[in-house]
């Protein structure tokens, strides 16, 4: 069974999307913002990430970058409320594998999250 990290500081979206990823079969961790997400990415190696962009201590572009330099492989998600278009493209330079809007809808959420974990 997968396991996903949320990184989001919102206790109400990481319990809404925990339940979303639930529902599909998978396991799930959570974190309040991009250090301590960092924190358990090393010590739980989370099949995919999921990354809020706006969050105290590391933001989620940050968190992007530092997971680059460190070389994870491990894929990522950005599930974000902002929709312009360049903060989507600097997310994906960066190491997304995509960019959801907020609140995601289960099917996509479901076909992104397959796509990440390659089933």
């Amino acid at each position: 069974m997968a396991l996903i990290l949320i990184i989001d500081d919102s206790s109400f979206t990481r319990k809404r999307l925990a339940n979303m990823i639930k529902a599909e079969g998978y396991e799930t961790l959570e974190a309040s913002d991009g250090r301590q997400g960092l924190e358990m990415t090393a010590a739980h190696s989370p099949d995919c990430i999921l990354i809020d962009l706006i969050m105290p201590e590391m933001d989620g572009l940050e968190l992007l970058e530092v997971l680059n330099n460190q070389g994870s492989k491990i894929p990522r998600i950005v599930v974000t409320a902002d929709i312009q278009e360049t903060v989507r493209k600097e997310c994906l330079e960066r190491g997304a594998l995509a960019v959801l809007n907020k609140p995601p809808k289960q099917d996509e959420l479901q076909n992104t999250l397959a796509k990440a974990l390659g089933s």
